[in-house]
């Protein structure tokens, strides 16, 4: 009895197993039924958008075609239109219509573009067979509309499109599009039609695909095809068929979590209903780390511009574009002009709204197939291909120059901004991506040499030019290095009164194996780019202080470029020097520029004040040629002005130069300031700027520049002389 028991017991075990393996398997399979339909209805919901998408976007290539034609005529005599039937080339070339069309009455056919070449008054015999039944059809309705209402024929005609789906009889397929151009005062069945043909071949299609991210979509002829989409003309005809490969994602996803899902369904049929739900979430949460991955590793993330790995990767695919017509690449380099002084003034939290204002501003300027980069700080980077012509690039770089001319509002301030711009227009295939950067890098920096705000177009003087002056960056580092080259001239300074040297100007000069003796002007502007005019800077006032000491010079000016003052170890520099050589500092005087005055910087106050303290005079140079004010005069306490020579030459023929001339003595006199008058070139001048007030004259009624001899032998023979004779210039 206990033996029946045991196997009473052992069955209904037994049996437990198996019910509960039974239903474990039922769960299990209830499961992966469940699994399997949610799989179906996710790639069925996707493979639904993909159809919706593809046919969106055969619809709006379809309705393009009008909304090409509104955009290319403009009636009444404007441009795009005359009574000879002008197409706009836009519409087979930047527009991408095969072919384009003016139609009068009787079928007459009066201007044709075809592939975007002029093609006489020749339609294809293809495009007759179509057009015809929809000309036809498309003038009785508007022969209906001007006989119903005449007076409403010019407003309706416009809007009074034919757009069809059509297959030709060469075995293409496209779109048509008939629109009536408008005319005043036109008779029935007078009126002018604007026909473009768009064909639906392969590189529409595989472009399509390509835009909506659709695998192989290609005509087919197979019409049980699945997916298919049917193309079909007005009567309902079949013109063509599309199919595709279906994404399937939920798929592909299900093969990578169906063992994990099967053990869990084994273990506990219950949890089937969390499996779902966290494989629904995590579908969610890889698509969206995926796309989020995708995103930031090609975009950046400030301005959400692409950056420099996507901007490679576009330039690639821009020199592969195929285009109708022979096009170039345009590779535009952008900086944000005085970037830094932006960020040093307001912040870099009001840099980084900026930057993504001008990002923002030369999108919106860009169509679809250009991308805006960020390459780096203030450094932007636009590729724009399909480029026909050089006045084209131009039209675009000066429109990007324009787009950051409205103020950008920051809180309470409004902020104007220029940009500056270099291109490279090049042909794709014949150039590698990191030349053509490289050249619109080279306009760009002669952009900036033109002094910004506009844009300059690469050419191979731009090279030779750089070229050239780097080798006279090298020629003048060498100078300083060897001593060899560089001299000074010494220009002498009068006294008004008693015409005796009151002191002189040092003026370099340089000596270069290639080009000759060159003025300040060939290298100074040079030296403040390469960041040399520190050093030569040092180099001319040491030697200036040098030969004032030895020839007992009363007082020798040296000019500063506003560049030197953005230093603030200038005035130590100045001191310095001065110690080393042993002149005095009431023996020197610095000579500045209103550029540097206009900079209206504490640091710049701060030097000048140093200077001043330590018993160093300062001259403001060129007086009356900049945009310097009193109030610049009272805030920095100038002790000389000097008035530029082109005052003081025209002294004597206009007498408003008096009256001018007259009014700066007067301030400078009222403020504690002495005056030099530069450029005096004859007696009358001297007589004149004498009477004014001026207390010192300088120019080449008393000597040119002078060699350090020369001035040294005139200084030795100054006293007791009646008549100064004029030297050599040195």
């Amino acid at each position: 009895m206990a033996v029946s028991s045991s196997f009473v017991d052992r069955g209904a075990s037994a049996q437990i197993v198996w019910t509960s393996a039974i239903l474990a398997l039922c769960m299990a399979a209830v499961a992966m039924v469940a699994g399997w339909w949610a799989v179906q209805s996710i790639d069925g919901r996707w493979l639904n958008e993909e159809r919706t998408a593809i046919e969106t976007g055969i619809f709006q290539i379809r309705t393009q075609l009008a909304t090409d034609q509104n955009t290319a005529i403009i009636v009444d005599g404007d441009i795009g239109f005359d009574g000879n039937g002008y197409i706009d080339r836009r519409l087979t070339t930047v527009a991408g219509h095969n072919r384009a069309y003016i139609i009068g009455p009787r079928g007459r056919i009066l201007r044709a573009s075809v592939d975007g070449h002029f093609a006489g008054r020749t339609l294809l015999m293809s495009d007759a067979f179509v057009l015809k039944p929809i000309i036809d059809e498309l003038r009785l309705k508007l022969a209906r509309m001007q006989f119903d209402d005449p007076s409403l024929m010019r407003g309706n005609a416009t809007g009074l499109t034919a757009l069809e789906t059509v297959g030709f009889s060469n075995g293409d397929q496209g779109f048509i599009s008939i629109r009536p151009i408008d005319r005043p005062s036109s008779e029935p069945g007078s009126s002018l039609l604007l026909v473009s043909i768009k064909l639906i071949d392969q590189a529409v299609i595989k472009k399509l695909g390509t835009d909506l991210k659709v695998a192989n979509l290609h005509r087919t002829t197979d019409p049980t095809s699945s997916p298919l989409i049917v193309l079909r003309d007005s009567s309902g005809k079949t013109v063509a068929n599309l199919t595709w490969t279906p994404s399937r994602p939920a798929q592909a996803l299900l093969r990578e979590t169906a063992p994990a899902l099967i053990t869990l369904a084994a273990f506990c049929a219950g949890m089937f209903i969390a499996i779902l739900l966290w494989l629904y979430k995590t579908t969610l949460v890889l698509e969206a780390s995926r796309a989020q991955a995708t995103y930031l590793s090609l975009h950046d993330t400030l301005t959400g511009t692409a950056n420099r790995a996507l901007f490679e990767r576009r330039l690639r695919e821009a020199k592969e574009y195929q285009f109708l017509a022979e096009t170039k690449v345009l590779l535009i380099s952008v900086d944000v002009d005085h970037f830094k002084s932006i960020n040093d003034t307001l912040g870099h939290a009001a840099g980084d709204i900026i930057l993504k204002e001008v990002s923002r501003r030369l999108t919106l300027e860009m169509p679809e197939d250009a991308t805006v980069a960020r390459l780096g700080g203030d450094e932007f980077a636009v590729i724009h291909p399909g480029i026909i012509s050089e006045g084209q690039a131009r039209w675009i770089c000066q429109r990007l120059v324009q787009c950051t001319k409205s103020p950008i509002v920051l809180g309470n301030e409004r902020i104007t901004i220029t940009l500056s711009i270099g291109a490279a227009l090049e042909k794709a295939e014949e150039m590698s991506g990191e030349e053509m950067l490289r050249r619109a890098d080279v306009a760009l920096y002669v952009t900036k040499q033109d002094g910004r705000d506009g844009f300059s177009l690469y050419n191979e003087e731009m090279d030779r030019t750089r070229r050239e002056r780097r080798a006279l960056e090298v020629e003048l580092r060498n100078a300083l290095i060897t001593n060899e080259g560089l001299h000074l001239a010494y220009q002498p300074v009068y006294d008004a009164k008693s015409k005796t040297i009151a002191g002189a100007e040092a003026l370099v000069r340089w000596d270069n194996p290639r080009h000759g003796r060159l003025t300040p002007d060939a290298f100074i502007a040079l030296a403040e780019e390469t960041g040399i005019i520190d050093q030569l800077g040092e180099w001319v006032l040491r030697h200036a202080c040098r030969f004032a000491l030895e020839a007992g010079l009363p007082q020798v000016a040296v000019n500063f470029s506003p560049i030197q003052f953005r230093n603030p170890k200038l005035p130590a520099t100045i001191l310095a020097v001065l110690a080393e050589e042993g002149l005095p500092p009431e023996r020197l005087e610095v000579e500045i520029t209103e550029g540097t005055l206009l900079q209206n910087s504490e640091e710049v106050q701060a030097a000048l004040g140093e200077l001043r303290s330590a018993g160093i005079s300062v001259a403001l140079d060129d007086f009356g040629t900049g945009y310097a004010s009193i109030s610049y005069l009272r805030s920095y306490a100038v002790d000389k002005l000097k008035i530029d020579k082109s005052y003081v030459q025209r002294i004597d023929a206009e007498p408003a130069i008096g009256h001018i001339v007259r009014l700066i003595v007067g301030t400078a006199s009222a403020l504690g300031m002495k005056v030099t008058a530069e450029g005096v070139e004859d007696t009358l001048q001297s007589d004149a700027m004498t009477e004014m007030g001026c207390t010192y004259l300088q120019g080449y009624l008393y000597s040119r520049p002078l060699t350090p001899e020369a001035m040294t032998d005139l200084l030795t023979t100054e006293a007791g002389q009646s008549q100064r004779p004029t030297h050599l210039i040195a």
